[in-house]
């Protein structure tokens, strides 16, 4: 009885090993998936409208308000406080859109070069190249990186979405005011 126990104590000695390593790299696998869906939740906000529209969308704004501006001013109008306070907020979608426009391709840029390093983390998770504090060094890294991109995209990004449904009113009322200068 006795031989078989020093055998069976390895054994047991090195399926321990085993499960602490497994453990780890689920650990670490799971850190690195809570990265990956926010860089996923960025990429839906960009793939929420296109680049083209949100530069027709400045477009179409800034062609727009001009017009009105240029036909208030022809004709010595008196801007109404509704109208004044619908025009503001018009002319603010415009600057929404312009920042979206300048930081658009950066975002992608750096979602990109955030997938690729995930990747190799992840890989490398699960090869165990890295000990436990190597990885979490450069957890840590892309963790702040993705941070930095999240925060970015929800200040910029997040807003087109959320204000799509009022830019839309805010569009159809100015373009009512438009067609109303035309005629006059």
């Amino acid at each position: 009885m006795f031989k078989y126990f020093i055998p069976c104590l390895f054994l047991l000695m090195s399926c321990k090993d085993g499960y602490k390593a497994d453990y780890e790299v689920k650990a670490e696998l799971e850190l690195i998936d809570t990265l990956q869906m926010r860089v996923q939740t960025i990429r839906t906000w960009l793939d929420y409208m296109p680049l083209e529209e949100i530069q027709e969308r400045k477009d179409i704004i800034k062609h727009n308000y001009e017009f009105c501006d240029s036909r208030y001013r022809e004709k010595n109008l008196i801007v109404d406080l509704e109208t004044a306070q619908l025009m503001d907020e018009y002319k603010s979608y415009g600057k929404l859109y312009g920042k979206a426009i300048d930081s658009f391709k950066p975002i992608v840029m750096e979602i990109e070069e955030l997938l690729i390093q995930l990747k190799t983390l992840k890989e490398s998770a699960h090869s165990k190249d890295y000990e436990k504090e190597t990885f979490l060094t450069y957890f840590r890294k892309e963790k702040e990186d993705v941070t930095l991109l999240y925060t970015l995209a929800d200040k910029i990004l997040k807003p087109l979405k959320e204000t799509d449904l009022a830019y839309e009113r805010a569009q159809k009322k100015v373009e009512d005011i438009c067609e109303s200068l035309k005629d006059e």
